[in-house]
């Protein structure tokens, strides 16, 4: 008998330990995580900004999802050290891709960057941006895991029960942090601990990254997608009735084709101090002077070019979606109405010529969805020439004017320019000669001089090649219409902190330029505007019939308390609300369309239907 209890015993007394040998491992990969997190997160680091007065707090909370991934590497793989590495590996390439895109964008890693790292493009564009010492880091953790895995020996690994119950752990650990489960979020208490979703970049020097992002994931992951207040939405019509029966409608005759070009990085130099308009955009200059042109407010700095280009093409502010990063991974899920659209409808051929991955940015889908009939990306200009590390603006306009038919029906083309593109510490393969002819401002030192001049040669190139594409439209038989505009200042941090701008703001209070060149000829004058506000600019300066939604914009964008009764970039509650409805297509729907219908003269206003309208929805309401 006693033979038959000494083995069930032992069975039981090894049963017994597996928790406490998994709490143990628990343990030493805690201990192990939280230097690690001090090492490689700059929020700890030596030269850091002062640490939190919670220091624990922040090393252990920042320690918590790389203790989860080591501990699941070690369930599956049974390797101690060489989970421990791999996991480090792991944070050392968070640490490096958040504390690149806080020096070149002002903002830290974020959880829409992972969409924008794996797709089309973006990891090899990130590529450029990633000093050697920072890849010499990623690549000898990981090699140390490999050999770890490889040679670690037997007798340190956990047995079959201990891994199983850590697997249970983990799983349940993994996927509550994900959700954010109530004990998670009491226990890193991000809004107490310094989280700030309206300022990226001091939220992350509070918290930590791994910190930062998952709180951001907790509370801002999401677009804001509750239905709109359709009360409000007309309330907002009614009040701005008699503006919007007043708003321009189409000239009629033949349609014009539009061309519109995206120029990477375009900005004026002479808003620089030290920076002369002489030495500058020469064309650029020229032609907006003789045309409709302005300055620009744009949603993003240094990078981000989607979203200035989302605001452009669907007419919808990007402030009516608070923590929405990247717009074509995160709003433009579902055919949406925008400018492409609206042409579209009227018999417009809608084209986008872009010299880069079409998936880059998820723009393919994202652009198909606002009404693209065809995307030219990379793959169609085969050999092209190349200035610095990206194709040249002169393949662009080449491409541009091979497109442009004399007959059909009327196009819409829609260029996005790379040349200009950063980074701009090198930049292979330009005219010495030309590169060091370049004027340049006394103030600099080695490193803002080198980066400023090679963004100036790429500028000098694309306004270069807006004179020439100027110079062929305003040849054209067919009516042409084109737009350019820069979608961002350029990411020369250096350049912008010694030198500072004339009007004495920040690099991200400073415009990008604009201009409308219309080849039947009209009129010069100045407007600032926005880019949401622009495809309502666009198409009023080229006579073309506007949707109900681009209408009423351009019918408001110069009474800014209308829209904007701030000063700044945030619209109006109520028109936040109708910018919702045009992301979820049901903005002219139903009794939208009938409120939004224009009266047959301004003497027909006060019979619009719109108060009857309001006067239902309130009685639908009581009822």
């Amino acid at each position: 008998m006693r033979a038959f209890a000494e083995p069930a015993r032992r069975r039981w007394r090894a049963a017994a330990t597996v928790p406490f040998a998994a709490a143990g491992w628990i343990v030493v990969a805690l201990l192990l995580a939280v230097p690690a997190v001090a090492w490689l997160d700059p929020l700890f680091g030596a030269g850091a900004d002062p640490i939190p007065a919670g220091l624990v707090h922040a090393l252990l909370t920042n320690a918590v999802p790389m203790v989860v991934l080591s501990l699941g590497l070690l369930a599956v793989s049974g390797r101690v050290l060489g989970s421990l590495l791999a996991a480090g590996a792991a944070y050392a390439a968070l640490v490096t891709a958040s504390t690149i895109k806080l020096e070149q964008l002002g903002l830290p890693l974020l959880p829409a960057d992972f969409g924008f790292l794996s797709w089309g493009g973006g990891g090899a564009l990130f590529r450029h941006y990633v000093a050697a010492e920072q890849l010499a880091l990623i690549a000898g953790l990981l090699v140390a895991a490999l050999l770890a895995f490889w040679l670690e020996p037997r007798r340190l690994r956990p047995g079959a029960a201990v891994r199983g119950l850590l697997a249970v752990v983990v799983a349940c650990a993994g996927v509550t942090l994900w959700r954010g489960a109530a004990p998670w979020r009491s226990a890193y208490d991000g809004w107490n601990a310094g989280f700030e979703p309206w300022s990226p970049a001091d939220s992350v020097r509070r918290l930590g990254i791994a910190t930062n992002l998952l709180v951001f994931h907790w509370e801002l992951v999401r677009p804001d997608r509750q239905p709109p207040d359709h009360g409000r939405v007309l309330e907002f019509i009614a009040e701005h009735a008699q503006a919007f029966a007043r708003s321009a409608t189409a000239t009629g005759g033949e349609l014009p084709d539009i061309v519109v070009v995206q120029s990477e990085s375009f900005f004026d130099p002479a808003r620089l101090n030290g920076v002369t308009a002489e030495q500058s955009l020469p064309n650029f200059r020229r032609l907006a002077a003789a045309s409709a042109a302005g300055d620009l407010r744009v949603p993003t700095f240094a990078g981000g070019t989607i979203r200035t280009e989302f605001e452009m093409l669907s007419g919808v502010p990007l402030a009516a979606f608070p923590g929405v990063e990247y717009p074509y991974f995160e709003l433009v899920d579902a055919p949406m109405p925008g400018l492409m659209r609206t042409l579209a409808e009227q018999g417009y051929r809608t084209s986008v010529i872009h010299p880069n991955d079409a998936a880059f940015w998820n723009r393919r889908d994202a652009l198909s969805r606002l009404g693209a009939q065809r995307f030219l990306a990379l793959a169609d200009f085969g050999h092209a020439p190349k200035s610095g590390l990206f194709v040249a603006d002169s393949a662009l306009t080449d491409k541009v004017l091979a497109e442009l038919a004399d007959d059909g029906p009327p196009q819409f083309l829609f260029a996005i320019s790379m040349e200009a593109h950063g980074p701009y510490e090198v930049s292979p393969g330009l005219d010495e000669d030309l590169l060091a002819a370049i004027p340049l401002p006394e103030a600099l030192d080695e490193y803002g001089a080198r980066t400023l001049r090679h963004f100036l040669y790429h500028l000098a190139n694309a306004d270069q090649e807006l004179g020439r594409l100027a110079q062929h439209l305003q040849q054209r038989q067919r009516p042409t219409v084109l737009l350019f505009y820069g979608d961002h200042l350029p990411g020369l941090h250096s350049t912008f902190a010694q030198l500072g701008f004339v009007d004495g703001q920040g690099p991200r209070e400073q415009p990008v330029p604009y201009l409308i060149l219309d080849n039947r000829g009209s009129a010069p004058r100045w407007e600032e505007t926005r880019s949401w506000m622009l495809p309502a600019v666009l198409l009023e300066a080229a006579g073309v019939e506007p949707d109900a939604y681009l209408a009423l914009v351009a019918a408001l964008r110069r009474d800014r308390a209308a829209l904007l009764p701030a000063g700044d970039d945030r619209p109006e509650p109520r028109f936040v609300e109708l910018a919702r409805l045009r992301v979820r297509d049901e903005f002219d729907l139903g009794q939208f369309a009938t409120a939004l219908a224009a009266p047959e003269s301004a003497g027909a206003a006060a019979a619009s239907p719109l108060p009857e309208v309001v006067d239902e929805a309130s009685e639908a309401a009581a009822n």
